[in-house]
């Protein structure tokens, strides 16, 4: 049931990701810190953002789980 579920989800992520990047095919350039891109297609742009925004989710997300074990380890060696 889950791989349905997660299958459905997949299928669906698709084709909005189709239709944003049919309904969006102008070039953009993006200028940061006084550089500039070359132009490519704001779906291509909007795509490495979500990726660039993922990976500093997990670096975030694995910092804190390795926090909670060292702090959970260090109580667990204080009861001892």
């Amino acid at each position: 049931m889950a791989r349905f579920i997660n299958l459905v989800f997949l299928v669906i992520f698709v084709t909005v990701l189709l239709i944003f990047t049919a309904e969006n095919p102008g070039l953009v350039s993006v200028k940061f810190l006084g550089f500039r891109s070359i132009n490519l297609p704001i779906s291509i742009i909007v795509f490495v953002s979500v990726i660039i925004g993922i990976f500093i989710g997990l670096i975030y997300h694995f910092y804190s789980v390795y926090k909670l074990k060292k702090e959970l380890k260090n109580d667990r060696q204080e009861k001892v």
